[in-house]
């Protein structure tokens, strides 16, 4: 199973003068993942709220390149992947085919929900032909009823429509808002629904207690808001919060006979 830790950026709408300073944060925090043990990380302007329905603006845009690039220099064996809020998807694989990321996360790929930010229309067709175009091996993480939205179509009719018709490589399966525990029964579902080649993914609310709800039926646990100081999503990373969990996803693999 695969462990994804969560970048959240500190603010960078009109801050290219801090690059450096945004920058080395982003470094510090993959450091400690990386330490930890954790399989790779997502980059995301997470601290840009209120965010666009579409399209970023360019100091964003610029400054998320550059951190990118800074972190495949020094983590070449980690994962790394890049979500621009709200759903900035376009921007995101054009980046990450660039070479800096190898995988994208998109909040609405193959289905529209109601948003804070709007109706967030879904960019698959354009995501996926640029793939194409480019010739791209970058791959596609969506979500299915994304977090912090009021989803349109049912849980079971967007998932399969997304690992069908999608072209995905990987279906995230969130709670309803960030930190927000994900139904294991939805994972469950979407273990049960996707074809063996599209992984699955658990995309909030992981803590050391549920952790073990998901180890041997997802395939990878993407993790923020749990291993960051205090529990609150905007604080750094602690270090040893980020290790016990860890081991503990080692451990429940190992107690299972999965490792």
């Amino acid at each position: 199973m695969k462990l994804i830790g969560m970048i959240h950026l500190p603010r960078t709408y009109d801050r290219t003068g801090e690059l450096e300073d945004i920058n080395s944060y982003a470094l510090r925090e993959a450091g400690k993942l990386a330490d930890a043990g954790f399989d790779g990380f997502i980059v995301e302007n997470y601290n840009d709220y209120p965010f666009p329905r579409g399209r970023i603006e360019e100091s964003t845009l610029f400054i998320m390149g550059r951190v990118l690039e800074s972190l495949r220099k020094e983590f070449r064996d980690k994962l790394i992947g890049v979500n621009i809020l709200r759903n900035d998807a376009l921007d995101s694989v054009k980046l990450a085919c660039e070479g800096s990321a190898d995988f994208i996360r998109v909040n609405a790929y193959l289905e529209p929900v109601w948003a804070p930010e709007g109706l967030l229309e879904p960019v698959g067709y354009e995501v996926y032909r640029f793939k194409e175009k480019n010739n791209c091996n970058v791959k596609i993480y969506a979500d299915v009823n994304v977090k912090h939205s009021k989803p349109i179509l049912d849980y079971v009719t967007a998932l399969k429509n997304l690992v069908w018709r999608g072209r995905v490589d990987g279906v995230i399966v969130s709670g309803s808002a960030t930190g927000s525990e994900t139904s294991p029964l939805h994972v469950y579902l979407a273990r049960k629904i996707a074809p063996g080649n599209v992984e699955v993914i658990v995309g909030s609310g992981v803590t050391l207690d549920n952790a073990g709800l998901y180890v041997g039926v997802a395939d990878a646990l993407i993790i923020g808001t749990w291993i960051k100081e205090g529990g609150i999503t905007t604080n750094p990373i602690d270090p040893e919060k980020a290790r016990m969990m860890v081991d503990r996803v080692r451990w429940l693999e190992k107690i299972r006979g999965l490792s």
